[in-house]
């Protein structure tokens, strides 16, 4: 069996994680700005799953301040119970990261920019994220009960970050406990984005461009539950634009979305009405570049 290594609350020095061990988050922790954290090829990290009062969203979470830097190989994160055993549920805080690009925030969790300051670098061959993020509270609990659990958390998000900070190439987002991945305020550019069976939406944008260029592939399968849709586009403080480069291959299955607008010669008109539940289906090689956008609605 690997060994078992528990990551301290604060990241202050430059440290390198190894694959032949498996790293604990338990709690919050934060890679520090003027941090670099360097990850070997293969490496998994455990978010153990709970309340943890001490950090900032009360569960276990991976965080990169802004002005911290990443630079990893293939890097795994995964959902974990009190005994460090994997598991299939989420109740963790998932991992952010956050940039030195715009003022963004989001569950307690915030960027201010400060053009003085160094900026994020967050570089990756493949991040993937099993069971992230926390569900909401269940209507059968107590009203003091939610109170201290809090709302839900996306499993992957970006805070503020711009294209300069972002070399990131593939993520893979699976079984998140609300949207599979959160962009706030950020400018990004991805090779492959793969998300699965979230409990919300597939992406969530707000105020934010995303740029794909090989791959994108997201299902978000039909339940009972509404209001589920592939992708959620906010306009806060400012349009959202989900861009999709010529030769992508794209694969989407679940609801569009409401009031968004599809570009594209070839992927069909999609229903964008609100409270549209009627499963849209896509698979296919691009052509030519398509844009999903929303300038004013959400």
């Amino acid at each position: 069996m690997k060994n078992i290594k528990i990551l301290p609350s604060r990241i202050c020095k430059n440290k390198t994680l190894t694959k032949n061990k498996i790293y604990i988050v338990m709690g919050e922790v934060r890679v520090n700005k003027k941090v670099k954290l360097t990850v070997e090829d293969e490496t998994t990290i455990l978010l153990v799953n709970g309340v943890f009062e001490k950090s900032c969203i009360k569960r276990s979470a991976l965080i990169f301040d802004p002005g911290s830097k990443l630079k990893a190989g293939r890097m795994h994160l995964k959902a974990a119970d009190q005994h460090y055993k994997i598991v299939k549920q989420a109740d963790n805080g998932g991992v952010w990261f956050l940039g030195n690009y715009a003022d963004a925030s989001k569950d307690g969790i915030s960027v201010k920019v400060n053009r003085k300051k160094r900026i994020s670098h967050f570089s990756a061959d493949l991040i993937t994220t099993n069971y992230l993020g926390r569900k909401d509270p269940e209507e059968n609990q107590q009203e003091s009960d939610q109170n201290e659990l809090d709302d839900d958390i996306d499993g992957f998000s970006v805070l503020g970050v711009g294209p300069d900070e972002w070399s990131i190439q593939a993520i893979k987002s699976h079984h998140s406990a609300d949207d599979g991945i959160d962009f706030t305020n950020s400018h990004v550019r991805i090779n492959r984005l793969e998300v699965k069976a979230p409990t919300e939406d597939g992406i969530n944008m707000s105020s934010s461009r995303v740029e794909i260029y090989k791959r994108l592939s997201v299902e978000v399968i039909k339940s009972k539950v509404t209001d589920r849709d592939l992708i959620d586009l906010e306009t806060d403080d400012g349009a959202s634009y989900l861009e999709l480069h010529r030769g992508c291959w794209v694969k989407l299955f679940g609801v569009f979305g409401d009031e968004l607008i599809l570009s594209s010669k070839e992927m069909p008109v999609p229903n964008t009405k609100t409270d549209n539940e009627k499963v849209y289906f896509f698979s296919g090689r691009l052509k030519q570049a398509a844009l999903i956008y929303s300038i004013d609605e959400d």
